[in-house]
């Protein structure tokens, strides 16, 4: 096809078409379409794909033939906060599963989307302020004496990097008051080996207190550098308090079950009654028979153990991640009390939330009776003050009729 052909095909000139073929000019992604429609391949296939490491998500956007209008429309946002979000990666507080909205609407992984913003210019700049505002602050409040209160509410230094990320200041003070008073540790015990180290009499104590002292003092530098990725990280991966209370249900059946059993997951529909809240990159959802279950990907693990620390100082008062549930499990099959059932006929071990368990139990023991609770059309689990089990439901439920 001459470039002539191609730019009648197109809707362009002869000239338009010469000067993206050499480079001159990048056609907008209206023109994209239509020359991918022409040549009969996919609009992707139009880019500089040697460049793709390099791309930002405007590039990737740009080589699905989309206009940011078009996203717009899509995610059903305003422009103002999808421009922020592909020019500086800040995600809007209220889309928890924004991430994942845009990488479906650009037919995207998770992963691309993350190190497409990763390449953000903006990104860049604002991770290498925050460094120099949260050392700042590290050196203006870890050395004070007396009980630990975090930064000043209305800290300048503060301020500007709650302004960055585009959250509350009182939401940042929590998140940095967290993550330094997880610094103000290294830094008492870099103290404390500093003093043996320089005035113990004995020189083995010596050596070996000017020793620790380094290593406490490299604990201190290494995290230190760490805090802007993880606010980076935190801000666009936070969920709201009751989402983050499935999560470490979730989490905590995963710790006592999951990771110790081939095949075990978590009942849906004992955990939330709202399944569609939960972050598709974090929660993998799947069927054991007509039962819904799911369980956390590597993903919501790391996400859980990372940030559990920032969340309880943003929600207190929620249940915290725990791995001690596995010895209470352990005792609990020992005493007919099992964490885990299995459906008739299959192999798969199925896990009860800790909570859901915890309060219908008590509700059988007030009432001396067991109690069954369908988890499917075909299912019901009968749960008792001291037992649990799985049987096929007698009775059709009513919602399920559809004559």
């Amino acid at each position: 096809m001459t470039a002539e052909q191609l730019a009648k095909a197109a809707g362009a000139t002869k000239a338009q078409v010469l000067a993206y073929e050499n480079g001159h000019r990048v056609p907008d992604p209206v023109r994209i379409r239509a020359l991918a429609r022409a040549l009969q391949v996919h609009t992707w296939e139009l880019m500089d794909r040697q460049a793709v490491q390099d791309w930002t998500l405007a590039d990737h956007r740009r080589a699905a033939g989309l206009r940011a209008q078009d996203v717009v429309e899509t995610l059903s946002i305003s422009p103002k906060s999808y421009r922020r979000f592909e020019s500086e990666g800040i995600v809007p507080s209220r889309r928890p599963q924004f991430m994942d909205e845009v990488a479906s609407a650009l037919n995207l992984s998770r992963y691309a989307v993350e190190r497409a913003i990763d390449r953000t210019p903006a990104v860049h700049a604002r991770q290498a302020r925050a460094f120099h505002l949260v050392v700042a602050m590290a050196d203006r409040y870890i050395p004070m004496s007396g009980a630990w209160r975090g930064p000043a509410p209305d800290d300048g230094d503060l301020i500007e990097l709650a302004t960055s990320y585009s959250r509350p200041v009182q939401r940042i003070r929590r998140v940095l008051t967290h993550e330094l008073g997880e610094l103000r540790q290294a830094y008492v015990r870099a103290q404390r080996e500093r003093v043996i180290a320089d005035y113990d009499t004995d020189l083995a104590r010596q050596a070996s207190a000017r020793y620790a002292y380094e290593r406490w003092q490299e604990i201190f530098d290494r995290e230190l550098r760490r805090i802007p990725h993880r606010l980076e990280r935190f801000h666009r991966t936070a969920q709201p308090s009751d989402v983050w209370q499935i999560l470490v249900d979730l989490y905590n059946v995963d710790a006592a079950t999951a990771r110790r059993e081939v095949g075990n997951w978590a009942v849906t529909t004992l955990l939330t009654a709202k399944p569609q809240t939960l972050p598709p990159h974090f929660v993998v959802h799947g069927y054991v028979d007509d039962v819904a279950v799911c369980r956390l990907s590597a993903e919501g693990t790391s996400h859980v153990q990372s940030f559990a620390g920032l969340y309880a100082a943003l929600f207190p008062g929620v249940r915290r991640p725990t791995r001690t549930t596995n010895r209470s499990s352990s005792k609990a099959r020992t005493t007919g009390g099992q964490e885990t059932f299995t459906l008739p006929n299959r192999a798969e071990r199925l896990a009860v939330p800790q909570p859901f368990l915890g309060i219908t139990r008590t509700v059988a023991a007030d009432t001396k009776s067991s109690l069954p609770v369908p988890i499917s059309p075909t299912y019901v689990l009968t749960v008792g003050a001291a037992s649990m089990s799985a049987g096929f439901r007698d009775t059709p439920d009513p919602a399920d009729d559809t004559d």
